[in-house]
């Protein structure tokens, strides 16, 4: 197993990765960018190909390229070890994984079963009567053999008995089948369990790394209920974190620099049919913050295409405020003369010069409030000029200069007056959910007594190797005798540390977050500078420890007086007067 470690870190680098995920800008020594874990529009997660680490300051996610992929796509070791393995080109004996005792997640078992059920609906679709009459039924929709078959599309039988048994002789759990949404029973007591997709087009998802998490079910008949019958939550399928097609989508969308997000499935598979295949789909739910930042890990520009009806603009809405809370820009198609992506594809609609020509999100907002309003009556531009403020109160300066500008010249009215309405609108109070990790960003600040080490660790020329400020906390302790160990034994070499010694490689990861905060925290700093800071935090660390010292007699004090012990008393006072007089 260590060799697979060591032999993926010397192919692949932590910006490599990180940079997969995360739009980075050259800061100095290291690159920064905006945090994949948490909202924030300030940068504060830092990437060193130095210490070949990353660690975000305000949420304190990081860790080396094995912990950031475990932690951004929630897998177990072992799949973070696969995913890095496939990317770096090395070749992993899965047989010695097992003898090494590398355990099988539980998610394992979802995606065995999804992986069969998949094989089981295609199998359907291709080799039986009723699959051929739905193929037929899929060509009439546009889509040819090759499409059908890269999106592994199938059909679920109309039979409760036929995918479970199954997946019961393939040695899939029962628990599994019901937990997946494969399988159901009346209720939880009843051991009978029948086919849950019965009668359905059947749509695998794909999760961000390109495995079968889930499946949508479409309604084949009109009196069919629902429509579309979508897995339900599970330890492999969350539908407010996927995408679907994000996972056939991403090599596009970062090659195009943009993303278009629509509705249904064929509007994201026919597209991808005629090359257009930068196109994602929410699975059976509104845009919610965790696919926000699925899609800010690979652009941060967003085309919109959702059905232009009442019940599609609120959508598009709110998607827009999402978005644009995460600093992406929002654009909208706006020529598909009343289509849906699929249906405009089928007509032989030029769909890139569409989305090539969509327009800004205001613009096309303004537009649709100068149709829907009178804007040479008062109360109609009143009601287009209130529907914009909340878009126009959350702009940059100049991102609201250039659409106040729009607003001004398409109303006729001052520009002043709009920015007047501007300063005067409040913004609703978010719910304390939303705002729940607000000021996070100070939550990992380093203590002064890490601050210090952390400078002794970063800048071996600055350690002092007689200080008694450590004694208190085991951890720090440790370190900081393993360093005088090192000094003492050569002083000659004092200006460099052995990271590879036992104490210190024990506690490898903590030492790396402490060295980063502290090389953020003093870049550009003279050395003498950083003497001056180091005599600084000592002086404060003392006297902070003098202080709980005293605090501590005192209260000791205190209860000697309670008890009545005179000679306890006098002792406790004198060793009060001695901490005075330091």
């Amino acid at each position: 197993m260590a060799d697979y470690v060591e032999e993926i870190k010397a192919k692949l680098g932590i910006y490599e990765v990180v940079s997969q995920y995360v739009q980075l800008k050259k800061a100095g020594r290291n690159y920064k960018g905006l945090c994949p874990f948490h909202g924030e529009n300030t940068p504060s997660f830092v990437v060193s190909p130095e210490k070949q680490i990353c660690h975000c300051f305000g949420c304190n996610k990081g860790g080396d390229i094995f912990t950031f992929v475990q932690d951004l796509e929630g897998v177990s070791f072992p799949e973070a070890l696969e995913v890095l393995a496939d990317r770096a080109g090395v070749q992993i004996d899965k047989t010695q994984m097992k003898k090494t005792g590398v355990s099988k997640s539980i998610k394992d078992e979802y995606f065995k079963a999804n992986d069969l059920a998949c094989e089981f609906f295609e199998k359907e679709l291709h080799t039986t009567s009723d699959g051929k009459k739905v193929i037929e039924y899929l060509k009439k929709r546009g889509l040819n053999d090759q499409t059908i078959k890269d999106f592994k599309i199938g059909f679920a039988p109309d039979s409760y008995d036929s995918l479970y048994p199954y997946l019961l002789e393939k040695g899939v759990h029962r628990d599994v089948l019901l937990k997946s949404g494969l399988a159901a029973n009346k209720n939880l007591a009843d051991e009978k369990i029948y086919d849950k997709y019965r009668g359905r087009l059947i749509f695998p998802i794909w999760d961000y790394l390109g495995r079968i998490a889930g499946f949508g079910g479409r309604a084949l008949k009109k009196e069919q209920m629902p429509k579309y019958l979508n897995s339900p939550e599970n330890p492999v399928y969350n539908k407010s974190q996927i995408l679907f097609g994000l996972s056939h989508a991403k090599k596009a969308i970062k090659e195009k620099g943009d993303v278009v997000l629509v509705e249904g499935y064929f509007d994201v598979i026919l597209p991808h049919q005629i090359g257009v295949k930068n196109v994602v789909a929410t699975s059976g739910t509104a845009l919610t913050p965790e696919h926000v930042r699925l899609v800010k890990r690979l652009t941060d520009k967003v085309v919109m295409s959702f059905d232009t009806d009442s019940a599609g603009f609120e959508a598009t809405k709110r998607s827009y405020f999402l978005l644009t809370e995460q600093k992406l820009s929002v654009k909208t198609v706006i020529g598909l003369s009343g289509k849906d992506p699929a249906d405009f594809v089928r007509a032989n609609g030029d769909l890139e010069k569409v989305v090539h020509d969509a327009v800004d999100f205001v613009s096309f907002f303004i537009d649709r409030l100068l149709n829907q309003y009178d804007k040479d009556d008062l109360e109609g531009r009143k009601k287009i000029i209130s529907e914009l403020l909340p878009c126009y109160k959350k702009m940059s300066p100049t991102t609201r200069d250039f659409f106040v500008r729009e607003l001004s010249s398409k109303l006729n009215v001052s520009e002043r007056y709009i920015y007047d309405e501007i300063e005067y609108f409040k913004l609703p109070i978010l719910h304390p959910a939303r705002t729940a990790n607000i000021g996070i960003l100070n939550s990992s600040k380093l203590s002064p007594m890490k601050k210090l080490l952390g400078i002794f660790l970063e800048f071996p020329g600055l350690f002092h190797s007689e200080l008694n400020l450590f004694s208190k906390n085991d951890e720090l302790e440790a370190i900081y005798k393993a360093l005088v160990s090192q000094y003492n034994s050569s002083r000659e070499n004092s200006k460099t540390w052995d990271f590879k010694g036992s104490v210190l490689a024990d506690d490898k990861a903590k030492i790396d977050v402490m060295r980063l905060s502290v090389e953020e925290e003093y870049d550009g700093f003279t050395e003498k500078a950083l003497q001056v800071e180091v005599e600084k935090l000592i002086d404060s660390l003392r006297k902070g420890r003098e202080m709980s010292e005293r605090e501590l007699v005192l209260s000791q004090i205190a209860e000697t007086e309670k008890t009545g012990d005179t000679a306890r008393s006098l002792e406790l006072l004198k060793k009060l007067q001695n901490l005075r007089s330091n």
